[in-house]
Order: structure tokens, then sequence, then C-alpha cells
């Protein structure tokens, strides 16, 4: 049997391991010496007897002696090792500045760039949310309509939205009590429920008024698609080549600032708040609630043509006209005219519907 250096503990009895007392033998140790002993230590000259009180009364078990060195065979390889050979070296490359880009990812700190001469009112940004729009921006406290006292911000306009995504679900249509008593469980399960009564208010007036370009309003068009998401491949894109190209055929001559330096490569992602189909022709439209001022008097074509420029949606505009002609072009085929069908992008904003260009800016 073999045994322990001295020092070692013995088997373990009652969950205790008891000192070795006998040759310092690690056979208690063992499944077959632990059933012939009980956990009590053995050493190796009272193995045989404990194996003879054991067995020796069963007919069963026959106890033979073996030779102290039994034969055995040792393995020897057939051939001789393979010579060592230097590791490989890794020459692969990865892409680390490709990325996932969006229209946000070209505006990125576009805040943060002088503006110059672009004489533009101030206004609250709908669609990025920052410390200074966490909370409700006052609105006119005196204003009739519902569209200028209600508070302004990212988070409303986030709520504005989301609301404005489900009508299009219900194809514009609310005209219906039903539909307006959705509406306003919408708004309370949102937690504007004091405000229910101006939501309902100002989305009737949105849905049912005409879009001057098109001449018909959101709840008399017959083929849309919400939140369409789109994802292309941007192999090198340049903000730079892309701010040239925007002042060169959009705006017309309105200063904007430039975009942040910066290319995208790998992938081109967005979602349009609704493309829609009318007379032959295909728009993408986005709903926008910055607040360019008090009153309708605001919301000129000029005040309109301002803002789009100061946030630069023209390149909004030029992405989501971009994703939409790939897309037209593929399910299409040879039948898109990209002249005839393409219409354009339009730019709601809600809060102007009244106003003196019906709250819509048109890139066509």
């Amino acid at each position: 049997m073999a045994r322990r250096r001295a020092g070692g503990a013995g088997a373990r009895k009652g969950g205790v391991a008891p000192p070795l007392t006998h040759g310092n033998c690690s056979f208690g140790r063992s499944a077959f010496g632990y059933l012939l002993s009980g956990g009590d230590d053995v050493d190796e000259h009272g193995i045989a007897g404990r194996i003879d009180d054991t067995f020796a009364a069963l007919p069963s078990v026959r106890i033979v002696a073996v030779d102290a060195d039994p034969g055995r065979t040792v393995p020897r390889p057939s051939s001789a090792p393979s010579p060592l050979v230097e590791a490989p070296r890794y020459e692969g490359r990865f892409e680390r500045d490709w990325a996932i880009g969006s229209f946000s990812a070209f505006v990125h700190d576009l805040a943060r760039v002088p503006l110059g001469a672009v004489a533009v009112a101030p206004a609250v940004e709908d669609e990025v949310l920052s410390d200074r729009d966490a909370a409700e921006d006052a609105a006119p406290p005196s204003a009739s309509e519902a569209r200028h006292r209600f508070p302004r911000g990212a988070l409303v306009g986030n709520f504005l939205h989301d609301q404005l995504e489900w009508l299009a679900t219900q194809r514009f249509m609310l005209s219906s009590d039903a539909s307006r008593d959705q509406l306003m469980r919408r708004c309370d399960r949102q937690g504007w429920g004091p405000r229910a009564a101006d939501v309902v208010s100002w989305m009737s007036e949105v849905v049912c008024t005409p879009l001057r370009p098109v001449g018909v309003a959101l709840n008399g068009l017959s083929t849309i698609l919400s939140e369409m998401e789109f994802w292309f491949p941007s192999e090198g894109m340049d903000a730079r080549f892309v701010d040239a190209l925007c002042r060169e055929h959009l705006l017309d001559e309105h200063e904007r600032p430039a975009l942040p330096e910066r290319t995208l490569r790998g992938m081109l992602k967005g979602f349009t708040d609704l493309v829609f189909e009318h007379d032959g022709r295909y728009w993408v439209l986005d709903y926008k609630s910055n607040a360019l001022g008090a009153d309708d008097a605001a919301y000129t074509h000029e005040a309109l043509a301002s803002s789009m420029a100061a946030h630069r949606y023209d390149v909004q505009a030029t992405i989501y006209l971009l994703a939409l002609h790939r897309l037209l072009r593929q399910r299409l085929g040879d039948r898109y005219e990209p002249e005839r069908q393409l219409g354009g992008a339009l730019f709601l904003f809600i809060r102007g519907m009244q106003g003196t260009a019906g709250g819509c800016y048109a890139v066509e």
C-alpha cells in the first residue's frame, strides 16, 4: 500500500480527520479501505486481517495473494515525435472605424458649432434630448390654441410623436367618439391626462389640415407606411461632401452651420416617421414639434426654412430620400422613374398648422 508523508492527516471519521498512528498508511482513505475500517485508521499490516475478518466467512468470496510486482506493459511511441515548429503570426486586420451611423451621427455636436450669420428664432429641438430639455419648457399661458399653449421640449416632442405614430395605425381617423376616447386614454396612461383635451383638439387639427405641397390631409391619404426602418452601407461617407451637396441643392441660399467633420464607414440606419403615396408620387414625412414662436404669425415659410437650416434638416431629408429612392428602385425595378415618382420630403411643423405656410416645408 502507498504511504503518506509524515505529518499528513488520517482518514475522516464523523467529519473529522483523525491523526494517523500506524505508519502513515493511507489505505483507510480509499473507498475500499473506508468500507473495511469504517473510517478507523489501519496500517499496512492490519489490512490483511481486516480483509480476512470481513470476507473469510463468505463462501462466495475468495481471497488470493498476488505477486508484489504484477506484469505490466510499458507504452512506447511508435515513431519519433515531430519537431517543434514556430507558431504562425496572426496577420488579420480589423476595421476599427466601422460603425452604425444615422442622421444624428452627422449632426452630433452641431449645437457647439457657431451659427455665424444664421438668423433663426430661438427654437426648442424636439428630437435630441439634452439636460435643458429634461424639464418642460414654459409655453405662453395666455395662448388660446392648444398647439401654442402646450409645453415644449424633447420629452414633449417624443410624447406627441408617439401619438402621431399611433394615429397612423388608425389611418389618422380621429372623427369618432371612440377614437377620441382612445386617444384621451393614451394620454392618461402616459401621464398627460390633464392635457388630454388639448391633445385631442390639436391632433384633430393636424390630421385634418391639408398638406400644402400635395393638397390632401393626413386622414385623406390612402397608401401609408409608418416608421419605415432602413439600412444601407456607407463606405466612407464624408460629412463635408454631404454638406456641400446639400448647400448646393437644398434650402436655396440659407446660411447654415457646417457639419462637424467626420467620415461614416459601416452602415447608415434610420426610421422615417411616414412614407406615403399620392397621385403616383412617393413622399417621406417627418413630424416636428419645434416651437418657433408664441403664435401662428411665427410660422412663416421663411421661419420654417431658417429652422430647417439651423438644425440641418436638409441633411435628414437627403438621407431619408436616398433610403426611399433605393427602396422604390428595388421594389419597382424597371418601372421606377425617379423624376416622375419620387415626390420629396415633407417636414410638418405641427405647431404651425395655421401659419401662412400651413406648417409644411417641402424638400423636392
